[in-house]
Formats: structure tokens, sequence, C-alpha cells
């Protein structure tokens, strides 16, 4: 009852109190097109590429110099397969001309500034519109509803970023309190004390929704597991932040006896793709994002692993447009038996700059490598993955005994050169911890190389 109240009165009021009524006309109309055919949604979702890609050429000067450049212009572009003839948008052109990315049309001291964490290791600072900012939001919520999670539930965050906490501010926690109700962790120093105390807290706030760092809850489920300690059971958690792997969602589902969605999405974009009740695939946001996957400079097949490009087609403030995202993932072939029509990602194997490369010329995704690792040999402790040259891997270790054996040292290089291949070189490197990037995540690797796909 309470849940309906704040869904259906005090939500859409506080929208029109805020001068964010375009939230409730965005929500409205993505209810609607989810259910819209595939073909309906690729095409609507091209049509508004080809219209961004107008009006950057027309209005903004950093893209009306690069297509000039490439020799490349709007009306060029008739189906999708034309799209990889345009350049690319790297995370060093934000933060070197930034300037001249911001639209004629949108003054800067009108827009919503943002930055990333910068676990990639190049942050960048970036500007969207207001009517961005609701789209965006709405695109959140009806994300939230593929697993019934709905606005007014209880929540809680497991959140490494600190700027996503709640405002302590008298008329923030009090719109916490009437409409937001979320409990929030910060993840980015994780205690063991601090573990315990926070499983009480669950139990007394009851949210019906975990939401978290997916590595996070990891460690957090494994404390439990380990301690003995009964886990509070939402209804449903929901991952995103960092990859989730099957050994994670195993261990986490086991813990805390719910489902879990996994989630892909960035600062840049906000949610990207989301799992619905299906759990068979990550449901792409098309009405407000253009998704390319590209290996070799083509787009790949269904099910072929590629590098993923984004284009955010609602903001006219300052669009990023076929931006290098750092990210691996490859399509989902056929429909969903939830019956949206949406594209689905499959296969979203974590950030290139993730991925190690064998000594024969074989990729491997370091997360999975760690995760395995660590999954067979828990006496390990934490492990972090480095490679700054092929066939050349650092294994950073931050053991739970504070030191390794002989053995530790062959296993580890067993598992390497199985997955890497028998020639790569192996430096180890032991640490009493390993840090967590300023984004408050923890990366399971870590790669200097480039141009892996």
């Amino acid at each position: 009852m309470i849940q309906k109240i704040i869904q259906h009165v005090l939500f859409p009021i506080d929208c029109i109190r805020t001068g964010s009524r375009d939230i409730l006309r965005y929500q409205e109309e993505y209810e609607k097109s989810q259910f819209l055919t595939r073909q309906q949604l690729d095409e609507l979702s091209f049509s508004r590429m080809k219209t961004m890609l107008e009006y950057a050429y027309n209005h903004i000067e950093f893209y009306r110099q690069r297509f000039d450049e490439h020799g490349s212009h709007p009306s060029q572009i008739v189906e999708p397969g034309d799209l990889v003839s345009l350049p690319i948008l790297e995370k060093q052109d934000i933060q070197n001309q930034w300037n001249t990315m911001v639209s004629r049309k949108h003054p800067v001291k009108d827009l919503v500034v943002d930055r990333t964490g910068g676990s990639t290791g190049t942050p960048i600072e970036f500007y969207y519109t207001p009517q961005r900012s609701h789209s965006r939001t709405a695109a959140t919520w009806r994300h939230n509803g593929f697993v019934d999670w709905q606005i007014g539930n209880k929540t809680a965050l497991l959140w490494g970023a600190s700027r996503d906490a709640p405002d302590i501010r008298f008329k923030q926690k009090l719109r916490n309190y009437l409409i937001s109700r979320k409990l929030f962790f910060n993840t980015a120093g994780f205690q063991p004390d601090e573990m315990a105390a926070f499983n009480q807290q669950l139990k007394k706030f009851r949210p019906k929704v975990i939401l978290a760092y997916a590595n996070s809850l990891g460690l957090f489920a494994n404390y439990l597991k380990n301690q003995g300690i009964t886990a509070y059971s939402p209804q449903a958690i929901v991952t995103s932040a960092e990859m989730l792997t099957p050994e994670n969602r195993q261990l986490i589902e086991e813990v805390f006896g719910a489902p879990i969605y996994n989630r892909y999405g960035s600062r840049e974009f906000s949610v990207i793709a989301s799992e619905c009740l299906e759990r068979d695939g990550l449901h792409v946001m098309q009405e407000g994002l253009y998704l390319e996957i590209m290996k070799d400079g083509r787009h790949v097949q269904p099910g072929e692993l590629g590098e993923l490009f984004v284009t955010d087609l609602l903001n006219f403030g300052m669009p990023l447009i076929r931006y290098r995202i750092g990210d691996a993932a490859s399509w989902k072939p056929g429909d969903c038996h939830c019956g949206r029509g949406l594209a689905r990602l499959t296969n979203i194997a974590g950030r290139t700059t993730d991925f190690l490369v064998g000594f024969d010329g074989r990729l491997c995704s370091g997360a999975v490598l760690t995760v395995a690792m660590v999954a067979q040999r828990p006496s390990l402790g934490q492990i972090q993955l480095e490679q700054n040259d092929r066939g050349c891997v650092i294994c950073r270790i931050a053991p739970k005994e504070g030191q390794t054996t002989e053995q530790d040292r062959t296993f580890l290089t067993e598992q390497i050169h199985q997955y890497l291949g028998p020639g790569t070189s192996i430096e180890f490197d032991i640490v009493s911890q390993i840090a967590h990037e300023p984004s408050g995540k923890y990366r399971f690797s870590k790669s200097t190389l480039k141009d892996l796909f």
C-alpha cells in the first residue's frame, strides 16, 4: 500500500515540484515501446542515430571537423553497415577537446556536468541536457521494472562510488525517507566488522531489492558464508558496475537465497542493458542508445565476441557518437520469452583492458581466470593479473595468511599456462592488499595492450 502511494502519488508530485515532469512522459513512452517488435525497435534506433549524426554535423564543431577529415557525411549513412565508415570517439578526445564537443544550441551553463570514476585510467568529464537526465532516470526505472522493482520499494545499495550516496541534507534525507527509501553501504573500504553490521542493518531495513557492485557483493557473500552468518534474503538482487562471473553468481544466490539479475551500465550512458526475469541475455536501452559490436573493422554476427561502441541518441547537449566504451560483448540471437522486442547482449566479458594475451596470441578474460584460480584455491586470497607485454603476466597476490607457498606458485603457473599457453612468462608480486580503483571497483586484471579486437 505504501509503495503504491509513493509510486502513483508522491513520486509524480515530486517530479512536478522539481521541474522533472518529463520523467513521467518518458516512463510512459518506454513502458509501451519495449514491446514493439525487434524490427520496429531497430528501425526506431537507427532513425534516431541518423538524426543525431545530422544534428552533430550541423551544430557541433568537433564532429563537423572530424567527419570532414574522414571524408564522411551523415547523408552517406543509409543503412547500419554504413556506420563503420565513421570515426571512433576515444576517451582522450573528450579529455582534450570537450569544449568543441558541446552544441552551439546548448550553453554549458545550462547543462548537467558528470564525470567517470577513472577505473580505466582515463577519467573524463562530460555534459548532458536536463531533459537527457530525465530520460536516463525513466530508462533506469523501466529496466528496474524488468524484475518487478518498482518506485517506492525499499532498496539497499552496496556501492563503491561515494558520490552516489544519499545526500545528508535535511530535505534530501526527507525525500529518501518518503520516496527513495534507500539504505547505502560504501564498499570502497570493506572491513569484516562493517560487513557483519551491515547484514544486521539489512535485516532491520528489509529491502525488496539489493543493488550492488558484483565483486563487492561476492566478497560480502563469501564473508557471511565463512562466518556461518545467515544472510538477509531480498526478493531480487541486481548487480552492476563490475563483471558478474558464473562463480560469483552461484555463490551470491546460494548465500542470499535470491535470484541475481545482471545489469550493464556506465557513468556516460546510465543503464545500457539489463536482464529480465528470464535471465536470458540483457535487454538494451534501444530507444536512447545505439550499440555497435565490432571486430576487425566490421560489425559482428550474433554470438560473435567483439568490442562495444555506444552512441547516445538523446543527448543533444554534448553527444557521444560511436564512443569506445572499453568493453567486450556479443549479440544474443532470437527473441526473449518475456515478450520484449529489445535487442539483447550476452557474453559481456568485461573491459577490453581486462583481457590478457598469451604467448601464442590467444585471448583470455583476466576476470574469468583469476576467479577460477581463487575458486580452486581459496587460501590464495586476492589475485590480480597485470599485463604490459604480450605473453608476459604479473601475478599480484594478497594471500590470506600473509605468504604463499611453493605449491601455490606452482598451481598458479599451471593455471596461467593452461589458459594463456605454456610459453607465457610469469612474475609474482606478493602484497599486503590489492587496492580498489578510484571508482571503488576492484579490477581482477589490468592490461595496457591495445588493439585486441
